[in-house]
């Protein structure tokens, strides 16, 4: 029996379910073993969910295709066989590249600065890969090479990249070994001369994003960035006046807009400050931008090893002040005024005691003496 219902709604409200003759009724109505929608749909889906499909519930696919749970729509389909071992995964369980012969990968760079990525990078790489890529700039100066984007497989017997000093296999020079624990960016590793090697393998069984990554001599400016003079480095548009020193001569932070000459911002709110309150132990910015990265520090202050400034008096107190405890490196061997003190008061009360117990010793043998 038909039960009354909205039909021919052309949308249906959150707590009700379309039937297949556009009717709306309570959700609440589905799969109660009545049909309320008055063609059964609201009982025909209930039978759907309870038996998913399976790849037998398909028709045999056609001589040139073959059946696969595809990755995209989530339900088992027919696809040509040509897709199969062409690098791209389709298949939700890798099965149209897993036992494939891996496409070749790497390359040889030989640019003072360059990109490279893993195969089919965004999308997911095939499984198996193994890649190796040699970067040879010809210059002396350190290589900075950055992963912009970095996301591996962590299945099986685990995905990796393994990043050398210099351009051969050699454990002695190993510089890092990311894997998906360090699925998170940017990742940087920075060489002693100027050549690296990369080296990607990936196991068959699964597969993720995998990586980018950019690479450029020390000290060498790509071609969208600005120089910051001399060998100070660089910076893009983007870290302009942004508050934060990414050249050591400031050079990122100077004649801002929004700030007077001589004057450098805090941050991108209008907030500034002079230079003689930069890097001198004192937070000028509400954000503390004055007292980061400092390459130099204000006189009567000590530059610690992970460029923070705190005063020269503190250095060598037995208290870490830099965080990284370069303030009481190499420090004299200097016992404190109180330890000498108490050792000085201690070595009274000791003599003191000694002279009243020889006292005491010699009045009970004179005591004795006089008894005998």
């Amino acid at each position: 029996t038909d039960l009354p219902g909205k039909s021919e709604e052309p949308n249906c409200a959150c707590d009700q379910f379309r039937c297949g003759n556009g009717k709306c009724i309570p959700a609440a109505w589905k799969c109660n073993n009545m049909d309320e929608c008055g063609d059964s749909s609201d009982e025909e889906i209930c039978a759907r969910e309870a038996n998913p499909p399976t790849s037998a519930s398909f028709q045999p696919c056609a001589y040139n295709q073959f059946q696969c749970l595809s990755r995209f729509t989530k339900v088992y389909t027919c696809l040509p066989e040509s897709l199969k071992c062409d690098g791209n995964i389709d298949c939700l369980d890798l099965g149209d590249e897993i036992d494939c012969d891996v496409p070749t990968c790497g390359q040889w760079l030989k640019y003072f600065y360059g990109t490279f990525n893993s195969p089919n990078y965004p999308d997911f790489y095939p499984p198996g890969s193994n890649c190796t890529w040699l970067i040879d700039t010809g210059d002396h100066r350190k290589v900075i090479l950055r992963f912009t984007d970095f996301k591996l497989d962590g299945t099986g017997y685990g995905d990796y990249v393994k990043i050398y000093d210099g351009l051969e296999e050699n454990p002695h020079k190993l510089l890092r070994v990311l894997t998906a624990f360090d699925s998170h960016a940017p990742l940087t590793v920075v060489s002693s001369s100027g050549q690296i090697r990369v080296h990607f393998c990936a196991d068959k069984v699964n597969a993720a994003r995998g990586f980018n990554a950019t690479y450029q001599v020390d000290g060498f400016c790509l071609p969208w960035e600005i120089p910051c003079g001399g060998n100070w480095g660089c910076y893009t548009e983007q870290q302009r006046c942004d508050g934060y020193w990414h050249c050591p001569n400031g050079r990122d932070e100077i004649n801002c807009t929004v700030c007077q000459k001589e004057e450098f911002p805090c941050s991108r709110n209008g907030v500034c400050y002079p230079r003689s309150d930069r890097c001198n132990y004192q937070n000028h910015c509400p954000n503390g931008s004055d007292e980061k990265n400092c390459f130099f520090c204000q006189p009567g202050n000590f530059h610690c090893k992970n460029n923070r400034c705190v005063f020269e008096s503190w250095v060598c107190d037995s208290q870490d002040d830099c965080g990284d405890g370069s303030d009481e490196e190499n420090c004299p061997v200097i016992v404190p005024t109180r330890v000498i003190t108490a050792a000085v008061i201690g070595s009274l009360i000791c003599g003191l005691l000694l002279v009243i117990a020889l006292g005491c010793t010699c009045k009970l043998y004179s005591l004795r003496m006089k008894l005998t």
